[in-house]
């Protein structure tokens, strides 16, 4: 018996048979043709094409069967990518220029987009250079007429073992309801095989490093991607603990699923709002089955920086407004692009020495602004039922809520002039993320409708801490004094204008933050999906008047130690079960 460790990214526990998945991409060589045959490797070209389109056009389909309707984004990005001159255009021009076979352009042209996405550290990209990767590989093995692999020889479920595995070959294999589980060596939390994964409630562990090595096809394996664990061949006292926790984890689920249903009230009647964040289209089409009552944050770079989900204002105002009526009479947040940083723009490189410091979200775009503009008007356009917001993030100081409020105003005249603005103004907030934002807060009655605090961010620029780097992370803690100081000044200064205030944060889903947020008056939280029921579970069984009265002495206390260990001893005199219940196992 092995026991293999890794990163838990999408929870479950399932026991079955091992299947690895090893394919490797085929060697291409360099091979030159004449002037003569250009015109036959374009036309070798085309015919893969269309044959790759429908392929993927099969595994959209048989995605929705499963997902639901638009469910199937991620594939249907890989066939609009297909249909993308440029991409196109650059394979044909190699074979033109080069004199070369298309399975060489075409590698090529794969190698270029890759050197850049490379370059940028957000693993936003990792998911968009596999989707390049993927789609081309694909391309490649239709040219050469063999089958792209995209399910097991094998009959039944497996546990997939793999060094990383493209989206299509596990969407395939999701759709055909084969995938018990994942394991993979590598892989990132936002790719879309992961992303897919979440949505289907399929369990998945990345980061094992060497699952390859250890595990041979047909092993028993037991995935435990609760705990980040996966057990090889298991004793059979192991097996049969292993088989306790998938009851209790059914149990768990149902129990979650009970709890999605509840009134959002505490024990003595305090109402709170918890909402759903999301990055892709289709998640809108979910949120609510985990008891979202609304969208409170979406991510639109992640449209921005998808390779073929243009950025139009035409194709935007179609996805803003299905999304909102997706989720009405619920409330749809839309952040603007939040760019810069960890997330650049491919096409645009820039080099600076700290970014975290230099150009980024609303900085970026009031200097370039007309995709700005253009993402406005979508928004402003989308607005016909009336439960759309705008949310401008990284705001440092009013004269940028000044600039924003002129291009808003140029937004909706632009719209009046052509007819299509819908008559329903968009309320518009701004994100504290930035501790300067914090001593603007009783400057804006007038001009800002709500605000979201980026909680991740603001502790970040607070304690001047990058919570990515291992060296440093220890420091990065919400319990920190100065922290919880700041979040008590902005529950106050909003209440002093009276307007509404969101948490946005990692803080929003973990039990513990989320409680002492609750405790200092905040009740409205977004966050991911998957944490909506477990915090639900938590808020219900407290008593909000009790809880403020822990929150009021905090400020006794002047380290995060301190404060983190009376905040859980406190809570667990009055509800000694209440932590133990918030998790499967």
């Amino acid at each position: 018996m092995i026991r293999i460790k890794g990163k838990a990214v999408s929870p479950g526990i399932v026991m079955g048979r091992a299947l690895l998945y090893n394919f490797e991409k085929e060697v291409i060589r360099a091979e030159n043709i004449g002037e003569k045959s250009v015109e036959k490797e374009i036309w070798r070209l085309e015919n893969a094409v269309k044959k790759s389109q429908a392929q993927l056009k099969k595994i959209n389909r048989d995605l929705q069967k499963i997902m639901g309707k638009d469910a199937a984004f991620i594939i249907e990005t890989q066939y609009l990518l297909l249909k993308d001159s440029h991409l196109l255009d650059e394979i044909r021009g190699t074979i033109q220029n080069k004199l070369v076979k298309a399975e060489w352009a075409i590698k090529e042209v794969e190698k270029k987009y890759l050197k850049i996405f490379h370059t940028i550290p957000d693993l936003s990209f990792k998911a968009k250079s596999n989707d390049i990767s993927d789609v081309l590989t694909r391309l490649i093995a239709n040219l050469k007429k063999s089958s792209p692999a995209t399910s097991a020889p094998q009959p039944g479920q497996v546990i997939l073992v793999a060094d990383d595995i493209s989206p299509s070959v596990a969407a395939t294999m999701m759709s055909n309801k084969r995938l018990l589980g994942l394991v993979l060596n590598k892989g990132g939390e936002t790719s879309h095989t992961v992303i897919l994964a979440r949505t289907l409630g399929i369990p998945a562990i990345l980061d094992t490093v060497n699952a390859t090595d250890s595990i041979f096809n047909g092993d028993t394996l037991a995935l435990d991607s609760v705990n980040g664990e996966v057990i090889v061949q298991p004793t059979p006292e192991v097996a049969a603990e292993i088989s306790l926790k998938i009851e209790k984890f059914r149990l768990y689920k149902e129990q979650l699923k009970k709890l999605s249903q509840l009134p959002e009230l505490t024990l003595d009647q305090h109402q709170f709002h918890l909402h759903a964040n999301i990055e892709l289209p289709f998640e809108s089409e979910i949120v609510q089955s985990y008891g979202a009552q609304g969208i409170g944050l979406f991510r639109t770079e992640f449209l921005y920086l998808d390779s073929k989900m243009s950025i139009s204002e035409e194709e935007q105002y179609l996805i803003y407004k299905k999304i909102a009526q997706n989720i009405f009479p619920h409330p749809l947040v839309i952040r603007t692009y939040d760019l810069g940083r960890d997330k650049s723009d491919p096409a645009a490189p820039r080099h600076e020495e700290n970014p975290s410091l230099g150009m980024m979200a609303v900085r970026l775009f009031l200097k370039d602004r007309e995709p700005f503009k253009i993402q406005i008007k979508a928004i402003m356009r989308a607005n016909a039922s009336g439960n759309i917001r705008i949310l401008f993030p990284m705001i440092t100081e009013i004269e940028e809520i000044h600039a924003i409020r002129e291009i808003m105003a140029e937004a909706k005249k632009e719209l009046q002039g052509a007819g299509t603005y819908p008559g329903k103004d968009v309320r518009v907030g701004i994100m504290l993320e930035i501790p300067a934002a914090v001593r603007l807060i009783r400057h804006l009655g007038d001009i800002i409708d709500f605000f979201s605090v980026g909680s991740n961010d603001l502790i970040q620029y607070l304690l001047a801490v990058d919570r990515n780097n291992s060296d440093v992370s220890y420091l990065f803690s919400p319990y920190h004094p100065a922290f919880i100081h700041i979040l008590k000044e902005i529950r106050s200064e909003v209440d002093r204008i009276g307007k509404e205030v969101t948490i946005c944060g990692e803080m929003a889903g973990q039990p513990v933050p989320a409680l002492m947020l609750l405790g200092m008056g905040f009740t409205n939280f977004s966050m991911n999906a998957l944490a909506i029921a477990e915090i639900k579970g938590v808020f219900t069984r407290i008593h909000y008047a009790r809880l403020r009265k822990i929150v009021n002495q905090l400020d006794r206390f002047g380290s995060r130690t301190e404060i983190k260990t009376f905040f859980k001893k406190s809570l667990l005199e009055l509800y000694p079960d209440l932590l133990d219940s918030h998790g499967p196992l």
